[in-house]
């Protein structure tokens, strides 16, 4: 197993908001490695980086290069702003990929809750106008990945409070989090045009990368619908071969049934099948 050789904390990937800034550790050894980004959760509103940092330890003792990003929060900014930083971080590790012993042709996203949402959208998007964004300095980069992982993200907006009340969810359910996020009511279908172009599923299609959705059954936030139907939406388009989808019983939204040693080694089969071949 590898430890940490170098971190570099707090590189500013684009110079438009403090929160533009990212952690990266690299494994002990020689060469170029893979990279997973990371992308914490909190409701689009909330978080950092550091909320990552148990899972940067696992991958670089796996041999990867861990890139924890934070990104725009629906307070300072409304989408798509935090699609566009994670994007631009991307496309910066890849400018960068010397200095940071990154292989720019093996990169993946890891993203939790809110994290999910974006991690999936680094995903689908590589390509698209909108997406992709200008933010950042080095828009010669593309922003495609070739692994994605989402736990228990939030997918389309508009399906949440049905998908609740099919789960029979105990507590009242709304999307006000979401509409935070987008800037509007996501539960109007007067905006359901903005709505779905936060959904990663708008923007699936062939050349997507390996897909690996993970979610709780027991969960109280995210109904695991959201996964289930993005999953099968993946399916069709990319094939058994390349969407891998668990729904983990009695399993909340995230903790240990998540981050026990035997799901994170599943995780990091999934990485190394298709980042290290």
């Amino acid at each position: 197993m590898s430890s940490i050789k170098q971190k570099h904390l707090n590189v500013a990937y684009a110079n438009d908001s403090d929160k533009q800034k990212m952690d990266i550790f690299i494994p002990e050894a020689e060469g170029l490695f893979p990279a997973v980004v990371l992308i914490h959760g909190g409701g689009f509103k909330a978080g950092d980086k550091k909320m990552e940092y148990f899972k940067a330890k696992k991958l670089v003792e796996n041999g990867y290069v861990a890139v924890s990003v934070n990104y725009r929060l629906s307070g300072e900014a409304v989408f798509p702003a935090a699609v566009h930083d994670v994007k631009a971080a991307i496309r910066f590790i890849k400018a960068n990929a010397d200095k940071y012993a990154i292989n720019p042709n093996k990169i993946g996203t890891w993203g939790v809750s809110a994290g999910g949402n974006l991690s999936a959208m680094m995903g689908t998007s590589a390509g698209n106008d909108f997406a992709d964004g200008i933010v950042g300095n080095f828009m010669n980069e593309s922003t495609r990945i070739q692994a994605c992982i989402d736990w228990f993200g939030p997918i389309n907006f508009a399906t949440m409070t049905l998908h609740a009340k099919q789960l029979r969810f105990k507590k009242s359910f709304d999307v006000t989090i979401e509409s935070k996020y987008i800037g509007a009511d996501a539960a109007d279908p007067a905006n359901n045009s903005l709505v779905q172009s936060a959904n990663p599923a708008t923007y699936i299609d062939e050349n997507d990368p390996p897909f690996y959705i993970q979610v709780g059954d027991k969960d109280p936030l995210v109904p695991f619908l959201q996964s289930q139907e993005f999953a099968n939406e993946l399916l069709e388009v990319l094939g058994k071969k390349r969407v891998k989808f668990d729904i983990l019983e009695s399993a909340g939204h995230g903790g240990s049934h998540f981050n026990r040693e035997e799901n994170l080694n599943k995780v990091i089969a999934f990485l190394d099948e298709h980042l290290k071949t």
